[in-house]
This record gives structure tokens, C-alpha cells and sequence, in this order.
């Protein structure tokens, strides 16, 4: 597997278990409870993450396959610089004001459990999606993001990370606000 790739699953893996760990910190009687009206709950939080991730499991599909179609290599591509980690400082820091979306909005659907193993498939499917890539060239499929610009596809599974580690920071404020209004 191309070493940029592999880092960018390891940063997502590490942020997917920082966010269930912080997920099982809640009891689950409340995490379908918002802390006030304007935001979201535990279980609105994680379905927006995996909506989220289910949009990003589909862009890698179509880009996998394009490259796919046109009879690319990834034997003959230079190897990209590593990925920049202070790029996506703004997903990650929870203090700068990202309006999610639509299309990646909670819609109420689902209960924590339900997201939590929405989370769980989307990532196998990410994870079957990046194994059909395997020796493709990923780094040079580009799609623009919302507010980051142009992100190649290692950049964007690193951005699956970014985004869990921002909402993991707000799981952990829900932890601590029905910590001290019980």
C-alpha cells in the first residue's frame, strides 16, 4: 500500500477510536439528547458523521473507478510530498464555524446505535473502496472541498479523520455538559 495512503488510514483509524471512546464516555440514555436547542445531540452528531462518510465512500468509488476506466498506474506517478496536516487545521479545531452541508445535515433519522453502525459500514465500505484502488493513483484523483479546496483522495480519507477529531472535541463538551447539569 503507498505509504501516504497508509498514514492517512492510520490518522482515520485513530480518530474513529478517540470518537468511540468518547461516545461510550456518555451515558446512553443521553445521547439522543441535545444540550440545548440549537446543537446537536450525540446521536445527531454521529449520523451527520456518517452521512459525511457515506458521501466520501461514494466520491472514492467514482474516482477509483475512473482511474479504473482509464487504464491508470500508479507505478509510473512520482511520489506525492506528505500529507499537510496543518491543511486540515481548521476542520479540527472546533472553534472556527463550518455550517455542515445540507446533504450531510442530521436529519433525525437515526438513534446513536443505529449511526454507530452506520459508521461501522460505511467504513468497511471505504476500506473496500480503497483495496478495489489499490495500485491506482490515488493522489492524483483531485475533488474540490467546501471550504479546504482541491483535496486529492489521500487527502480526503485524512479529512475523515480531521472531521471525527472535530466532532469528537464536541462529543466531549456533550460528556462534560450532562456532567455538571446532573
Amino acid at each position: 500500500m503507498d505509504p501516504r495512503l497508509a498514514a492517512a488510514i492510520a490518522h482515520t483509524e485513530q480518530a474513529r477510536a478517540d470518537l468511540l471512546a468518547t461516545v461510550e464516555r456518555l451515558a446512553p440514555e443521553l445521547r439522543e439528547a441535545r444540550p440545548s436547542l440549537e446543537a446537536w445531540s450525540a446521536a445527531e452528531i454521529l449520523e451527520h458523521l456518517a452521512r459525511t462518510e457515506k458521501g466520501i465512500v461514494k466520491l472514492v468509488a467514482l474516482k477509483v473507478g475512473e482511474l479504473a476506466a482509464a487504464g491508470a498506474s500508479g507505478a509510473d506517478q512520482p511520489t506525492p510530498a506528505p500529507i499537510d496536516a496543518q491543511r486540515f487545521r481548521m476542520v479540527v479545531e472546533s472553534t472556527a464555524r463550518m455550517e455542515a452541508p445540507e446533504r450531510t445535515r442530521p436529519a433525525g433519522e437515526l438513534s446513536a446505535d443505529a449511526a454507530l453502525r452506520a459508521l461501522r459500514e460505511t467504513r468497511a465500505l471505504l476500506h473496500n473502496e480503497l483495496a478495489r484502488g489499490d495500485g491506482l493513483p490515488l493522489a492524483v484523483a483531485v475533488h474540490p472541498h467546501p471550504f479546504l479546496g482541491p483535496l486529492d483522495l489521500h487527502e480526503w480519507v485524512w479529512f475523515i479523520g480531521a472531521h471525527e477529531q472535530r466532532h469528537t472535541a464536541q462529543l466531549g463538551a456533550l460528556v462534560t455538559h450532562f456532567a455538571t447539569v446532573a
